[in-house]
């Protein structure tokens, strides 16, 4: 039988937060700068924490930074032990009259130019409530943020309405429209608008979103995507080439379009509307910090549809 792990020291505490760190930095050299020591100094401490629980938590070296199988479920570990903690001050702190600790939000990248976006608002009245919460934001791919709230590695996040395990909630917030476009360098960018057919769009090489999303990305093209992007910003430099067409938000492509390297095609025809929403796990076990800043979040988005 494997000896229990003796209870955690205030050493142990530090370890832990200094390989979150690493790990969400994708690297010592990377998480110098946030934990303001060595690099040196990091390895140390990695290196006892290895000794510490008996696992060997990542590899490093020519080939980079990468965690080992036991340091995936450490750092999953490790997130759910600070959540917890970190909910414990809050009650406690609720108590005295004040909220105090950290809370973890994801959002999809490209909308803060959506002029039916709030969240900076929402960010503006929590922290005037809650001065001393400490935000923690990250900008993620859809696909990844139905695992991390599963994880509670975040608790609140903004994303595109798609299939998700049934314990996340998903509430509308606002929308962004959708159109298809092509860059200055493609053959259909300057083609009269008379002559673009839905089937001679439909015959074009195409980038897809890597990620579960609405049907109507997929069903227009005749053949099989020939790109995929993760993001915005990868599918605008797609486009950009001139080699492929596709989706993008109207208001993320519009500084583009002003530009002259990006026209939509047949917006008339190829225009539609994907809901954002608020994604969280039952409020039953969000923390008083996560339904605070929820509530900032449908407070200022009810205001917008006024």
């Amino acid at each position: 039988m494997q000896p229990t792990l003796p209870p955690l020291s205030d050493v142990d505490l530090r370890q832990l937060r200094i390989f979150r760190t690493v790990v969400e930095s994708r690297g010592f050299t990377q998480a110098q700068g946030e934990l303001g020591i060595s690099r040196s100094t990091i390895s140390a401490q990695m290196a006892a924490l290895e000794t510490r629980l008996g696992l060997t938590l990542c590899r490093r070296g020519r080939s980079g930074f990468a965690l080992t199988e036991h340091g995936q479920k450490i750092y999953t570990e490790t997130i759910k032990f600070f959540a917890a903690m970190d909910n414990f001050r809050t009650e406690v702190g609720a108590m005295r009259g004040s909220l105090v600790g950290e809370l973890r939000i994801g959002i999809v990248d490209a909308v803060v130019e959506n002029p039916n976006c709030a969240f900076d608002r929402a960010i503006a009245i929590f922290n005037e409530r809650v001065p001393n919460v400490h935000l923690t934001l990250t900008v993620i791919s859809p696909n990844q943020i139905e695992t991390e709230l599963l994880s509670r590695q975040m608790e609140i996040a903004i994303v595109p309405n798609q299939p998700m395990n049934g314990a996340v909630q998903l509430q509308q917030l606002f929308h962004e429209e959708q159109n298809l476009f092509c860059g200055a360098r493609h053959p259909l960018f300057e083609t009269d608008t008379a002559r673009l057919s839905l089937e001679l769009i439909a015959e074009q090489a195409y980038a897809r979103r890597g990620y579960a999303v609405a049907t109507a990305y997929n069903t227009l093209f005749k053949h099989a995507p020939s790109a995929t992007a993760y993001n915005m910003e990868g599918q605008a430099h797609l486009i950009l080439s001139g080699r492929f067409v596709s989706f993008l938000p109207r208001h993320f492509a519009q500084r583009y379009v002003e530009r002259g390297e990006m026209r939509a095609l047949r917006p008339d025809l190829l225009s539609f509307k994907i809901p954002l929403c608020l994604a969280h796990l039952p409020q039953s076990v969000l923390s008083r910090v996560a339904r605070a800043f929820r509530e900032c979040l449908l407070e200022v988005h009810a205001r917008k549809t006024r």
